[in-house]
């Protein structure tokens, strides 16, 4: 399951990973996004992939406890892409930062009840800071210790060979 899918690829490469087999399915919040992710799955050709409108901050019961992976690559302030989307330092200030945190714990403390025991849930974000990143996996492994994190890794521009991002991934004891 992946939460927050728009525009899909994190979710198409999980399918792909499945050569055909298992269900992977991608929501996000609208519409609109949804039709995003149908683009790219009818573009992918993959058969073992869906997409729907649902909004992860809705518990959804009929998925409790029933993925084996849950994909939270959920929105952040994108301070790790700041390179490629310049317009982001105009929209982003502390109090919209201190907002982002709030939401991303609001999912999480939602989404983590998908997972099923021996399960995996990953975290991710587009940024580099850390009350988004590393203090939001401490806060998630205080709040749910039925969760083990096995690893994390914050990526940084310039330092990586890659854009800023942060990972990191629990699994269900």
């Amino acid at each position: 399951l992946d939460v927050c899918g728009a525009p899909g690829g994190k979710g198409l490469h999980a399918a792909d990973l499945l050569h055909g087999t298992g269900q992977v399915e991608i929501r996000d919040v609208s519409d609109y996004k949804v039709s995003l992710i149908e683009e790219n799955i009818a573009r992918s050709g993959c058969t073992n992939v869906s997409a729907c409108a649902f909004d992860a901050c809705e518990f959804d019961a009929s998925m409790e406890q029933k993925a084996d992976v849950v994909i939270a690559d959920l929105p952040c302030s994108g301070l790790g892409v700041l390179g490629k989307k310049t317009d982001l330092k105009y929209k982003m200030n502390p109090d919209t930062q201190e907002e982002l945190v709030h939401l991303q714990r609001e999912i999480l403390s939602v989404v983590h009840r998908y997972v099923k025991s021996g399960g995996k849930l990953l975290y991710s974000t587009c940024t580099i800071h850390r009350a988004e990143n590393q203090e939001n996996a401490a806060w998630f492994s205080e709040q749910y210790p039925e969760f083990e994190l096995v690893r994390e890794r914050q990526f940084l521009p310039g330092v990586d060979d890659s854009d800023g991002f942060y990972i990191a991934e629990f699994v269900r004891k």
